[in-house]
């Protein structure tokens, strides 16, 4: 009977080391090498192999890519918290002593020795005597040397051959034998050999028969994650299909951890079998399994498997279902209890776990797959998708900073017209602050919009602090919410080639994104300016800082602010049939509709009946926080507990300029809750403290204001300028910065002046000019009521007035 060669091969027990691998170059940029495998030896913790290379063009589909992280394939907090993982599970990988020594036997070697009854991958069935024949190593640790370990078990090949959890076509041999393994494959020690084969990265993992992700070999919370899978999506799944969109109202309006939920909708309880007596825990152990594990967070996991024809996923010696995971988040998605669960998993757990991604660490990935199989670049251009690459990998974990921009270059490669070079020069010895300049130049350069301005982080989170004021810093994932993102609602400066007139509100979006790019933009990313077409729209006149929009503290600031507005705002004009007039909006209305962004979130923004339902929580949203107010200065000494003089009198200043606001307002609209009310609900509040009664009814209903206000004043203020406009900006900015309309812009801008600059400017006829002028700092994006929707434009999609050039810095 014939034997497969991982049997046959007569595995020496020799302890004693060999010879280092010494890498020789590749014959071309097209060339990648493919290993091998020949057999394991449990004993020495040694994998023989061959290492040949190949022309990437020859071996379509015939090799697995793998897909994993360097190092360890955990956190580093989750082997201190042990204690907290729940159930069957908690037995951790014990640490082998020897690290995986890849013996690498030379081709040539297999001209000898053979045997016509063993079945050889080798198509020739050679045996190999390791005491002659001239083989080398290369030492693997960490997450690689257990992957080794895992994969060639006593019934390797022929555990591989048909998948275990995808089902599909059997795995070939080939695909089984034949790895690509980037930190074997590649040369790391040659940063030209590894310049070039960047640029592959994209089509080996597209060429590659399968891609093989990785886990890790620890299966702590295995179980749980397979329970959640196998037994509660398939009813979650069952019940959308049959109810719809009731359904997910119905989830929506329910706690994820409901028990009574759980036993009457879906009959089931938490698995105590695997030691979890309650839903927070079972869904804490659920998210905890995403967030512990190194491979969820790394950056060139992306594109590795938006790019994968074939993913199959290795947890351990088990094989997980990329589409169940793919299915359940989406699902969870849609009833939207993503982030509540991973909220209180946060609290639940050590303080460790908390810096973690949103989407338990594949939402975007899904998403980023959807939009690259569905070729959506086709249609908004390949910067956008770019960007969206890089957005995806921004959150993520490297060893080097510029792998943020590097790890999406394979996806950029696979979008790119045919004999379109990559638009920036890949070189490891730049710094981030180069790569990242780079990338932001071409973005700019080849996508009409500016929607890269709405992911610049705070300048007080930035890492590199030498970059251009105009590109992001991609170490770092927390910025404010963007105003301008990816089809924005907002239109402040995009200029249309035909007139907006004729694009019905379904074809707005596709209309923005075959505009063409503007005539004049010129980027430089080695002086690291950015020259554009703008307008000046004003200068910021007064700022209301606000330390806490969280806090009563942004209530009292909304008041000031109304304080301070004309009755009518005079940027917002309305037909008033009765004095057969135009007038401002109320400036109540204009503040509701600052604070929101004009509703940005909600699909049905700028309806009567939106505006309508956001004015009645405005009005909710006031009476809580200011009887809130009220109550803390009416605290008495022996009552309740929270008394103290300080307070108190701390509390009743602010209250008494909260009073003298709308004394010297006069006439206030039913915007704002009357005095008595308050009054009325600031008395209930301490008596429900007191335990004498219950909370106002207005503390049990649901805010839509606030939240919209959590969502986008973070890190943002109220401001007005000399002419009158209202707005909110990055609490960067300052009083006497300028707000700009910059070309392509979907909102407006805040830019302050700096020194001259000279930008050397090519025209149409590939003449240069040298331009002279101030350079300008970008200090965010701006919502100026007014003037989001085109207004600055006329009918025809031009400029009311000629453009002026403006160079960022």
């Amino acid at each position: 009977m014939a034997r497969l060669r991982s049997q046959s091969l007569p595995l020496i027990n020799s302890p004693h080391p060999y010879p280092p691998y010494k890498y020789q170059p590749l014959s071309s940029p097209r060339h990648i090498r493919i290993i091998q495998l020949l057999g394991y030896d449990p004993v020495l913790s040694r994998v023989l192999i061959t290492l040949s290379e190949h022309n990437l063009s020859t071996i379509p589909k015939r090799f697995t890519a793998l897909s994993y992280t360097w190092g360890s394939a955990i956190e580093a907090f989750e082997e201190k918290h042990q204690s907290h993982v729940i159930g069957p599970d908690k037995a951790r990988l014990s640490k082998n002593p020897r690290d995986i020594e890849l013996v690498i036997v030379p081709l040539e070697a297999f001209e000898t020795f053979k045997r016509n009854d063993d079945v050889s991958i080798d198509p020739r069935g050679s045996m190999v005597d390791l005491y002659t024949t001239p083989v080398t190593m290369i030492t693997v640790t960490g997450n690689l040397s257990n992957f080794f370990r895992t994969y060639m078990t006593e019934t390797w090949p022929r555990r591989h051959v048909q998948s275990q959890a995808c089902g599909g076509p059997r795995v070939s041999l080939a695909e089984i034998t034949s790895l690509w393994i980037d930190a074997v494959c590649i040369d790391q020690t040659n940063d030209k050999e590894i310049s070039a084969q960047i640029p592959l990265m994209g089509e080996i993992y597209s060429s590659a028969g399968r891609v093989l992700a990785w886990l890790g070999a620890d299966e702590a919370r295995l179980s749980m994650f397979k329970w959640w899978h196998d037994t509660v999506y398939p009813r979650m799944q069952l019940l959308l299909e049959r109810a719809g969109e009731k359904a997910i109202m119905f989830l929506r309006s329910s706690s994820y951890y409901d028990a009574k939920l759980w036993k009457d909708v879906f009959a089931l309880a938490p698995p105590v079998e695997l030691g979890v007596t309650t839903w927070l825990d079972a869904w804490t152990e659920y998210w905890a399994f995403y967030r512990t594990r190194r491979y969820f967070h790394r950056v060139w996991i992306v594109q590795e498997v938006v790019l994968g024809d074939r993913l199959h996923i290795y947890c351990g010696r088990s094989e997980l279902s990329w589409t169940d995971m793919d299915g359940f988040v989406n699902l969870l998605g849609k009833i939207q209890w993503v982030d509540a669960i991973g909220t209180q998993s946060r609290r639940n757990l050590p303080l460790e776990y908390t810096a973690s991604l949103r989407g338990f660490g594949i939402g975007d990935i899904f998403e980023m797959q959807r939009h690259h199989n569905n070729k959506l670049w086709q249609k908004g251009g390949w910067a956008r998708h770019w960007f969206g690459a890089i957005s995806a990998v921004r959150r993520r974990g490297c060893f080097k900073p510029q792998d943020n921009v590097y790890a999406t270059l394979g996806i950029l490669q696979q979008i790119l017209p045919p004999d379109v070079p990559l638009p920036i020069p890949i070189d490891t010895s730049h710094t981030p602050e180069q790569v990242f300049t780079f990338a932001a130049a071409a973005i700019l350069k080849n996508w009409p919009e500016l929607s890269i301005f709405g992911f610049i982080e705070h300048t007080a989170s930035r890492t590199f602090h030498s970059l251009p004021s105009w590109a992001p810093d991609l170490t770092d994932g927390e910025f404010p919410w963007p105003l301008g993102p990816f089809d924005s609602p907002f239109k402040a400066g995009i200029v249309m080639s035909t007139k907006q007139k004729e694009y019905s509100k379904e074809d707005w979006a596709e209309a923005r994104s075959t505009a063409p790019i503007p005539s004049f933009r010129h980027t430089d990313a080695i002086k690291g300016t950015f020259a554009l077409h703008g307008k000046k729209l004003d200068t910021i006149k007064k700022k209301y800082p606000c330390a806490n929009i969280y806090d009563i503290e942004l209530t009292e600031v909304a008041i000031q602010v109304l304080g301070d507005l004309p009755v009518n705002y005079p940027h917002m004009l309305f037909a008033d049939e009765k004095a057969g007039e135009m007038r401002g909006q109320f400036r109540e209305a204009a503040i509701i509709h600052t604070m929101t962004c004009h509703e940005t979130t909600n699909r049905h923004r700028g309806s009567a009946e939106e505006t309508q339902r956001l004015s009645d929580s405005f009005r909710d949203w006031l009476l809580v926080n200011l009887s809130q107010l009220w109550s803390g200065a009416d605290l008495v000494e022996g009552l309740d507990p929270e008394y103290s003089d300080e307070g108190v009198m701390m509390l009743g200043k602010r209250r008494d300029r909260v009073v003298d606001t709308l004394t010297n307002m006069g006439l206030v609209s039913g915007f704002i809750p009357t005095r008595e009310e308050i009054q009325q609900t600031a008395d209930a509040i301490r008596a429900a403290r007191r335990g004498q009664g219950e909370w106002p009814d207005v503390f049990k209903l649901p805010l839509e204001f606030r939240d919209q206000v959590r969502r986008v004043m973070g890190d943002r203020c109220l401001f007005t300028t000399e002419k009158g406009w209202l707005g909110i900006c990055l609490d960067t900015a300052e009083e006497g910065d300028e707000v700009w309309i910059l070309e392509g812009g979907p909102v407006p801008y805040v830019l302050r002046k700096g020194s001259e600059v000279e930008v050397d400017i090519t025209t149409g006829d590939s003449q240069t000019r040298r331009l002279k002028t101030e350079g300008r700092r970008f200090y965010g994006e701006t919502y100026v009521h007014g003037i989001m929707h085109g207004e600055f434009l006329e009918e025809d999609g031009e400029a009311t007035d000629e453009w002026e050039e403006v160079v960022l810095v």
